[in-house]
Order: C-alpha cells, then sequence, then structure tokens
C-alpha cells in the first residue's frame, strides 16, 4: 500500500544518526548568478535582509502589525476534500520519528491509498518513482521514505479536526519532501543538475498530487479544494549560507524576478504553489505557506534562516505563515532531527495555526516583537500575545542564561544583562549594566547555539504565551517566542 522507500553567523540535515539513512544537505549547493528584475520589496520598504530579518523599522516597530486591529474574518468555505501538501527535509519525511505512534485515525482525515508519501525508490537526494493513488483511505501512520516513521501529518490533521469538529472539515495530506535538499531543489523546477538522475521533481510530485486528488474526489461526487501546504525546512541552506556557498541570488521561476535571499525564496514559494494549484483545481480559495521556525542549527553560533522565515512571514501578509519555532521540542541525539512524539506534537502546532487560518479566517501570529525600545540602560520589548499573559518557563525549556534574551552593540564591549522581567502580560523588561554607547544597538532571543550534547543545548529561550489549547495527544501547545534579532533605538 505504502511506498517502500520512501542574523549574524551563517541552513540540510546532515544525517549524524544514520549516514546511509539521511545523507542531508550536504549534496545541492552550487551558486547561481541573478538576472532579471527584483522581487517585490518588503513591506516597510528595507531591502530583503537590512535589518536582521525580523522585518522592523528603526525603532523595533512592524508596519505590518496591526493586532489591536484585526480585520473581520474571512467567511469559512466548505469542501468535502481538503488537501494539504507537505514538503521540506528529512525532518518533513520523519528521519527519526520511530517508532510509529498513530495507527488509527479518529476523525475522518484522509490520506493516499499508496499512503501519505507517493515517491518510492529515494536516496540521500532524491525519489526516482510516483506511485499513482486510485483511492482515498482513512489517514494513519506508518509510511516509509526509507523505513516506517509518524510524520507530522496525522498531528496537523487531527488536531485541526479536533478544533473544527463543528465544520466536518476532512483533510487529505500528501507528502513529497526530500531529504537533504535545499530549498532550489524542492521548487519549481527543480536543481538544474537532476535530469541526468530520472528524480521525481517534488514540486511536480505535489501537482500530481493535486490531480490525483482532484480525479478521486470527483469520482465520489466530492468537492476538493487545496487549502494549504507545510513546509519543515532550512537546514541545507543554512549550512550553505554557513559555508559561503548559498545558491542566491537566483533567477526567479517566473522568468523576470530575481530571488535575493531565502526570505525572498519562501514568498517565490506560496506564489508557485498557489498558481499552480489553482491551474489545476480551478479554485479561488488562497493557498498559504505554513512553515515552522528553523532552530536546530549545530554547527555556527547562529543563523540566517530563522530571522529570513521570520522577515517573510512579516512581508507577505498572511501568505507565507511562521507557525513557531522548534527549541520547545525533543530531539534526537544529533540536535538535528525531532522524535516521533516531537514530529506529532509540531503536527498539532501547524494544525492550531491551519484551524485558525483556514477554519476561523484569521490571520495566525506567532509570539513575536512588535516594537522595541532603549530608554537609559532599560530595554522594553512588547510582543504580540497570541494568548496572554507571558511565562518565562524553566521546567520545558533549560534556562541558556537570561531567559535566552542577549544584547548586542558594536562598541566592542557591549554591556551586560543584569536582569531580565515580565512588566506586563505582552512586555519584557531587559536591565543593563550601563547606559549602552555603541551604534548597532540590538536585542536578540534564542539566537546562539549552546553545543550539542544532550536536551536543552540548541538555541533556546523561555519565554512564551498561556495558550490552552486542548491536544489530542496530551501535548502542551504553549506559543514559543520565535528567535529574533531585532534593531534597538
Amino acid at each position: 500500500m505504502r511506498a517502500t522507500r520512501a542574523l549574524a553567523l551563517l541552513g540540510c540535515l546532515a544525517s549524524v544518526a544514520s549516514a546511509s539513512a539521511c545523507q542531508d544537505d550536504t549534496s545541492a549547493g552550487a551558486s547561481a548568478a541573478s538576472s532579471g528584475a527584483t522581487v517585490p520589496p518588503r513591506q516597510d520598504g528595507v531591502a530583503p535582509g537590512a535589518d536582521g530579518g525580523a522585518g522592523l523599522r528603526s525603532d523595533g516597530s512592524s508596519p505590518a502589525d496591526a493586532p489591536d486591529a484585526e480585520p473581520p474574518p474571512v467567511p469559512y468555505v466548505h469542501f468535502d476534500v481538503n488537501h494539504v501538501l507537505s514538503t521540506g527535509q528529512s525532518n518533513s519525511v520523519a528521519n527519526d520519528g520511530v517508532p510509529v505512534l498513530t495507527t488509527m485515525q479518529p476523525y475522518s482525515n484522509l490520506m493516499f491509498d499508496v499512503g501519505v508519501m507517493t515517491a518510492t525508490s529515494c536516496d540521500g537526494n532524491g525519489c526516482t518513482t510516483y506511485q499513482k493513488p486510485s483511492s482515498f483511505l482513512p489517514l494513519v501512520e506508518g509510511d516509509s521514505f526509507w523505513y516506517p516513521v509518524e510524520t507530522m501529518s496525522s498531528g496537523l490533521a487531527n488536531e485541526a479536526a479536533k478544533l473544527g469538529l463543528a465544520k466536518n472539515h476532512a483533510i487529505l495530506v500528501s507528502l513529497h519532501g526530500r531529504s537533504g535538499n535545499s530549498y532550489w531543489c524542492l521548487r519549481k523546477g527543480s536543481c538544474p543538475w537532476w535530469p541526468d538522475k530520472s528524480y521525481v521533481q517534488p514540486f511536480a510530485e505535489a501537482m500530481m498530487q493535486v490531480t490525483d486528488a482532484k480525479a478521486i474526489a470527483s469520482g465520489a461526487g466530492k468537492s476538493y479544494a487545496v487549502r494549504a501546504v507545510t513546509a519543515i525546512h532550512g537546514e541545507h541552506d543554512h549550512y550553505a549560507y554557513a559555508s559561503g556557498d548559498t545558491a542566491f541570488p537566483l533567477p526567479g521561476t517566473d522568468g523576470v524576478s530575481t530571488v535575493n535571499d531565502y526570505s525572498d525564496a519562501l514568498l517565490e514559494w506560496q506564489r508557485d504553489y498557489e498558481q499552480g494549484v489553482q491551474e489545476i483545481t480551478g479554485q479561488t480559495v488562497p493557498v498559504p505557506l505554513f512553515i515552522s521556525q528553523y532552530s536546530h542549527w549545530n554547527d555556527v553560533p547562529t543563523t540566517k534562516i530563522a530571522y529570513m522565515q521570520l522577515d517573510a512571514h512579516v512581508r507577505s501578509q498572511g501568505k507565507v505563515v511562521v507557525v513557531g519555532p522548534t527549541y520547545a521540542l525533543e530531539y534526537s541525539s544529533d540536535c538535528l532531527h525531532f522524535t516521533n512524539h516531537s514530529e506529532r506534537h509540531l503536527g498539532e502546532y501547524f494544525g492550531k495555526a491551519y484551524a485558525r487560518v483556514v477554519l476561523e479566517g484569521r490571520k495566525w501570529e506567532p509570539l513575536r516583537p512588535i516594537q522595541v525600545t532603549l530608554a537609559g540602560n532599560v530595554v522594553t520589548a512588547k510582543f504580540h500575545v497570541p494568548s496572554p499573559p507571558l511565562v518565562f518557563d524553566t521546567t520545558r525549556v533549560k534556562d541558556p542564561g537570561d531567559y535566552g534574551f542577549e544584547w548586542y552593540d558594536a562598541s566592542g564591549t557591549p554591556p551586560a544583562i543584569t536582569n531580565v522581567e515580565l512588566t506586563g502580560p505582552d512586555t519584557v523588561q531587559v536591565t543593563l549594566a550601563s547606559v549602552p554607547t555603541g551604534n548597532d544597538k540590538r536585542l536578540r532571543y534564542a539566537y546562539t547555539f549552546y553545543g550539542c550534547g544532550g536536551s536543552g543545548t540548541i538555541a533556546r529561550g523561555n519565554l512564551r504565551d498561556s495558550d490552552a489549547t486542548p491536544s489530542n495527544y496530551g501535548y502542551d501547545l504553549f506559543n514559543w517566542a520565535v528567535h529574533f534579532d531585532v534593531p534597538v533605538e
């Protein structure tokens, strides 16, 4: 039934746990020359990546934010089959998600008769066979990229169903991720060195899944639409940036634009999925791209990818949606891959954001800073908080020091942090040892990687909200603050 194989320093998963099982992210990273016009500018008029990726003005505020003036919800449109396409790297195909946990479908969620994954005969770069589905079955786990795993698919679909039971919202999940692949290889058209490999291109596979799903639904007399794309990605491009071998800038897939960086890439990705889906289905409902923020770099002190993901979230105004960071989840010993419970737990985070956007018709915002100011030696950070009040939680996440907050300026000897405290349901106050005098003043959070050697060693922080959203599997679904590196004036 199933596929038998299925912003300071510098984002693939090099499989530390099993070199034969996940040759992640070391094989696809050449450079490309830019050409054509640039992608649309950021909403705040700043060049992509210029402020560290947080999407804030120099005073720390964001023109894209209006948390107190949210527009009316978009009316819900019902479809009998609601398709979610999933992509990404080895965490998307659950490299360490063993053993399988979810073997029963408690709602009406679906997968193809060939499984959640439609590609087979896979290696560390790609897959050579597309298994054409002919029907739907109840969604359960146990699909194989190399061995049976728990992907985040059931967690997502079952959490969304729990939160939207009254809407009878049946979700079909299908996966077309590839272990170790850069954005370049996963996007429309894929990497230029693939034709001689006979690989099924991931984006093309997604469109085949849409075509087949629509035909199956139509044959059963059911209405159908693609409602979202999910991506667990960033590792390969992190390493490429860190090594100076990034593929960016890339010529845009539209033949006109230039993709300057990973933030631009996410906007292009969402656009191409939405256009491709709408050409096949004729639907007018949007197709947002939901992404998890990359937390698990393990080679250099920080990354560019997490901040570029946040930048794309702000710029896109709801088309690219950062669900939240993943530092509060459990990792395997390599600090790179999620455990089986973390896959399902992360799926529930995706499901919660999906329910907000698709079922409620509202915008999803993660826990993130919206204004950061300095008065003397006191930094005040105001956050968008999905479910106030804010909490410093050192039980679920080990304190890296100062709850994960860091101060930077260009003085060479920036003042130390002497105190971090909550001063309101949405506000954190950081006190410095002295008034900072250097230029380029920045507040950072969950910014530095502390070394891999056990639980609680990745870049992390302790700031979360008080979200009491219920889980199907007994997990906490608090929203944890995103990684950020923002300017302060």
